[in-house]
C-alpha cells in the first residue's frame, strides 16, 4: 500500500477520534443530521403549492436576465430565489424533488453555522444543545423547510442572521478585520434572497449592546457605538444602499389598521397562538389552509401551559444569571421589530384576521430565541483580550491582565471575582519561595478568588523542612495562588528528594480564626473565601435539587414529545396536496388523449392556485413548465376541457342561451346578407365569454355574431356542425349575420358563458 492509500485509510479513524474527543460536537452533529432527515421526510410528503407555481411560471416565461432576477414578486426582492428557480425549471421542469434537496442543504448549512455560533458565543457546556435543539426542531420553522416559496426566503435569511451574529461576535472578541468582511457578506447573502433580511442589521447592533456593553440604556448604546463603530459604519452603508435600490423599484405595501382592536387581536394571536406555543413545541393543532401550509390553532390549555413554561424560564434564569435579563430584553426588542413590520404590511387587509397565526411570518424569531436562551441558560463566554484591546466588561475601569482566549469563564464567576475578598488575620509565614514559570501567568476567575495560573504548572523550589506551609493572608491587591480544587499541581510541593516534615499538633481552639483549619481549606472542600461555583440551579438548597432536576427533565421530555406531535400533525396536513393530484392526472390524461385535443384557456381550480394570483392561475400559464402541455386555442369546432380533478372531457358552454326560434324545425333562419336578432334567456355582463353555436348550413361560407359591443367572425361549413369561439361583450341578445357565400343557415343553439364538461 502506498503512503497515499495509507493516509486515506486513516481518514475515518481520524474523524472518529475527532468526534470522540469532542462529544458535545458529536451529539450536535447527530442532532443536525436528524433534523435534516426528519424535515426532508416531512417536505417530501407534500408538493409545490400556490406561489411556487407562479414563480415557476415566471421562470419558464423569461430568459435568465438581470431584469428577471431583480423583478419584484408581490413586492418581494429575491434575485437569489429567482436564480435557483430559473435553473431548476430550465433543466428539470416542474418537479418537486430539487426544491426538497435545496431546502435540506439550506437546513444543513443553518445547523452547522448555528453550532459554530453557539460554541463561539457560549461557555463550553452540554446545555448549549438546548438552544441548538430549539433552532433545529421548533415547529415555527416547519414552513421554511417544507414549502419552497417560504424556504427560499427564510432559510437564507436565517443563515444570514447566524453568520452575521457570529462574525460580529468574532470581531468583538478579536478585533480582526476579516470578521467585518464576513459580516458584510452575511448581510448581503440575506438581502440577495429576501428584503426582510434588513432586520439583521438592528439585530447585530442590539445583540452587541445587550451582551458586550455595560451600564444603563444610554451608556450602553453610546459604548456600543463608540467601541465597535467600524461594524456600524459598514452596516449603515450597506443598509442605505439597499434601501435606496429597493424603494426605487417597489410599491408601497404599508397599510393602516382599521382599529385598535385589530392591532390588539393581531398581537395576542401572534404571541399567544404562534410564538410562545411554538417555542415550547406547539401549537399541537393546525388549521388547514388548502394547498398552503396550515395555520397555528393551539388549544386554550396548551396556550396557558406554554406561557407558564416560558415565564418560569425567564424568571428562573434572570434570578440565576446576570446577563439573562438582557438576553430576554433582546428577544422582546426583536419581537417588537417583527410585529411592527407585520402590522404595517398585513393589517387592514382581508387576511389581517389570521396574520398573527401564520408561523412563517415569525420563523426568524426562532434564531433570536435560540441565541437568547443559550445566553440565559448556558452563560456568555468570556470576551478574550488581545494586544491593545480593552475588555468590554471593564472598559471604564483600570487595565486588566490579559486572559487566555482558550478558557471561557462564567460571568457569575466574574461577579464573584470582583467582590471584596475576605481578609484573614495575619499569620506568621515563611518568606515566599521564588517560583519559576514556564510561560507568563494568566488570570482565571474562580468563585470568590482570582487565581494566577500558567499554561504549564510552575515548578517550586524546595521548601525548608522546618518551615511549615501556611497560607499567607491576602492583602487588598493580593492575588491568590493556584486553586487546589480546580487545578491540582501534578507535582508535589516539595523537591523530589525532600522528606515532608511531620506537622506540629494544632493546639489552637477549633473556632480560632488563626487555626490551620480556618486558614487553609483542604482540597475538595469550600472555605469561606471560596463559595461553590453556581450551576444551573444556582443557590438552590441541596435537598430540593433532585426534585427540581426531575421536574426539569419531565418538562424537557414533554416539550420534545409536543414537538414530535406538532410536526407529525403538520406533516399530515402538508401531505394533502390538490395540486399534485391535479398535475399527475393531467399528465396521465394527456398521454392517452388524441393528438388533435385542444382546450380553451381556463383557470385552474382555486385550491391549486388561488384567483388572487391571476393571470398566473390560467391553465396556459400554469402548464408552461410541463414537458408535454395541453394545446390552447381561441376557436375550434371541437373543444375539450379539464375538470377540477384534471380529467379531460368533451366541452360544452354553461351560461345564457337564446330563446327558441319561430321556424319549425329550424329555429332562426339566416340567409346571406341578413341579420337576425336572437334574445337571450338571461342577460350577460360585459366580459370575456366563450360562444358555442350549433347550426345546419346549406353551403360553406362565413358568418358574424355581434354581442353588445363585441363581434366575432367564424367559418361556416356545409351540413350539421358546431363552432366554439371567444368574444368580449355583454347584453340581452345576439345578432347573427351571414357575410360570405350563398348560404342559408338554421340555428336554435347559441350559448354564451364558460366552458364546462358536457354531461354524459
Amino acid at each position: 500500500m502506498t503512503s497515499t492509500g495509507a493516509d486515506e485509510a486513516m481518514v475515518p479513524g481520524r474523524i472518529g477520534g475527532w468526534l470522540a474527543r469532542d462529544r458535545i460536537r458529536a451529539v450536535a452533529l447527530a442532532m443536525i443530521a436528524l433534523s435534516v432527515l426528519w424535515r426532508a421526510h416531512v417536505a417530501s410528503r407534500g408538493f409545490l403549492a400556490a406561489d411556487d407555481y407562479v414563480l415557476i411560471t415566471q421562470a419558464a416565461e423569461s430568459d435568465l436576465t438581470v431584469g428577471h432576477l431583480f423583478s419584484l414578486y408581490n413586492n418581494h426582492l429575491m434575485p437569489g430565489g429567482r436564480l435557483l428557480i430559473w435553473l431548476t425549471t430550465e433543466y428539470v421542469g416542474m418537479a418537486y424533488w430539487p426544491y426538497v434537496l435545496l431546502m435540506a442543504i439550506g437546513q444543513t448549512v443553518l445547523g452547522i453555522a448555528s453550532l459554530h455560533l453557539l460554541r463561539r458565543l457560549l461557555q463550553p457546556s452540554w446545555l448549549l444543545l438546548l438552544p441548538l435543539g430549539v433552532l433545529l426542531f421548533s415547529p415555527l420553522t416547519l414552513e421554511a423547510t417544507t414549502w419552497w416559496a417560504v424556504g427560499v426566503n427564510m432559510l437564507p435569511m436565517q443563515i444570514s442572521m447566524v453568520l452575521a451574529v457570529s462574525a460580529q461576535v468574532g470581531y468583538v472578541q478579536t478585533r480582526r478585520k476579516r470578521h467585518l468582511v464576513t459580516l458584510a457578506l452575511a448581510v448581503l447573502l440575506g438581502l440577495f434572497f429576501f428584503e426582510k433580511s434588513i432586520l439583521v442589521v438592528p439585530l447585530v447592533f442590539l445583540l452587541t449592546a445587550a451582551f458586550y456593553a455595560e451600564g444603563g440604556p444610554v451608556r450602553t448604546i453610546w459604548t456600543t457605538i463608540r467601541r465597535w463603530w467600524p461594524s456600524w459604519l459598514l452596516l449603515t452603508v450597506l443598509s442605505l444602499g439597499f434601501l435606496v435600490a429597493y424603494l426605487r423599484g417597489s410599491e408601497s405595501s404599508l397599510r393602516r389598521p382599521e382599529s385598535v382592536g385589530e392591532v390588539f387581536s393581531f398581537l395576542t394571536q401572534m404571541l399567544g397562538s404562534t410564538v410562545i406555543p411554538g417555542l415550547v413545541g406547539g401549537p399541537w393543532q393546525w388549521l388547514g389552509a388548502g394547498d398552503g401550509a396550515p395555520v397555528a390553532a393551539p388549544p386554550q390549555l396548551g396556550t396557558w401551559v406554554a406561557w407558564t413554561i416560558v415565564v418560569a424560564l425567564v424568571v428562573a434564569t434572570v434570578r440565576h444569571r446576570r446577563r439573562a435579563g438582557r438576553a430576554w430584553l433582546l428577544l422582546g426588542a426583536y419581537l417588537v421589530l417583527v410585529a411592527a413590520m407585520l402590522a404595517a404590511t398585513r393589517l387592514g387587509s382581508a387576511f389581517s384576521g389570521v396574520a398573527g397565526g401564520v408561523p412563517r411570518y415569525v420563523s426568524d424569531v426562532v434564531v433570536v430565541a435560540a441565541i437568547c436562551l443559550g445566553v440565559a441558560v448556558v452563560g456568555l463566554a468570556r470576551t478574550p483580550r488581545t494586544a491593545g484591546q480593552i475588555d468590554p466588561s471593564a472598559a471604564d475601569g483600570p487595565p486588566s491582565t490579559p486572559v487566555d482566549r482558550r478558557e471561557p469563564v462564567d460571568e457569575e464567576a466574574q461577579d464573584l471575582a470582583a467582590a471584596p475578598i475576605p481578609v484573614q488575620p495575619p499569620v506568621p509565614a515563611a518568606p515566599p519561595a521564588p517560583v519559576r514559570y514556564a510561560q507568563p501567568a494568566r488570570l482565571v476567575s474562580r468563585p470568590g478568588v482570582i487565581h494566577a495560573e500558567a499554561p504549564i504548572d510552575p515548578e517550586p523550589d524546595p521548601v525548608p523542612a522546618a518551615a511549615p506551609a501556611v497560607t499567607p493572608a491576602p492583602g487588598p491587591d493580593a492575588v491568590a495562588g493556584p486553586d487546589p480544587t480546580a487545578h491540582p499541581d501534578p507535582e508535589p510541593a516539595t523537591a523530589p528528594d525532600a522528606v515532608p516534615p511531620s506537622p506540629a499538633p494544632d493546639r489552637s481552639p477549633p473556632n480560632d480564626p488563626g487555626s490551620p483549619a480556618q486558614r487553609a481549606p483542604q482540597p475538595g472542600t469550600s472555605g469561606p473565601t471560596e463559595p461553590p461555583a453556581p450551576g444551573l440551579l444556582g443557590s438552590l438548597p441541596e435537598r430540593y435539587r433532585e426534585a427540581v432536576n426531575v421536574a426539569l427533565a419531565l418538562v424537557l421530555v414533554a416539550v420534545c414529545l409536543g414537538t414530535a406531535w406538532t410536526t407529525s400533525r403538520y406533516s399530515d396536513e402538508w401531505a394533502a396536496k390538490s395540486g399534485r393530484s391535479y398535475i399527475d392526472t393531467v399528465r396521465i390524461e394527456m398521454a392517452s388523449a388524441p393528438p388533435d385535443t385542444v382546450f380553451f384557456d381556463d383557470p385552474v381550480p382555486d385550491n391549486v392556485v388561488p384567483r388572487l394570483s391571476s393571470p398566473y392561475n390560467m391553465q396556459s400559464r400554469f402548464f408552461r413548465a410541463f414537458g408535454t402541455r395541453p394545446t390552447f386555442v381561441d376557436e375550434a369546432d371541437h373543444v375539450s376541457v379539464l375538470d377540477t380533478l384534471g380529467r379531460i372531457h368533451v366541452a360544452t358552454i354553461i351560461g345564457s342561451t337564446i330563446q327558441p326560434g319561430p321556424q319549425e324545425g329550424c329555429g332562426y333562419l339566416v340567409a346571406t346578407g341578413q341579420t337576425v336578432r336572437m334574445p337571450l334567456n338571461e342577460p350577460r355582463d360585459e366580459w370575456h365569454w366563450v360562444v358555442r353555436i350549433g347550426y345546419l348550413s346549406s353551403a360553406d361560407g362565413t358568418a358574424t355574431l355581434r354581442f353588445g359591443s363585441g363581434t366575432a367572425e367564424f367559418p361556416v361549413k356545409r351540413g350539421l356542425n358546431q363552432r366554439f369561439f371567444r368574444i368580449v361583450g355583454g347584453g340581452d341578445a345576439v345578432e347573427l349575420t351571414v357575410t360570405g357565400g350563398d348560404v342559408s343557415l338554421c340555428t336554435n343553439e347559441i350559448a354564451i358563458g364558460n366552458p364546462a364538461p358536457k354531461p354524459k
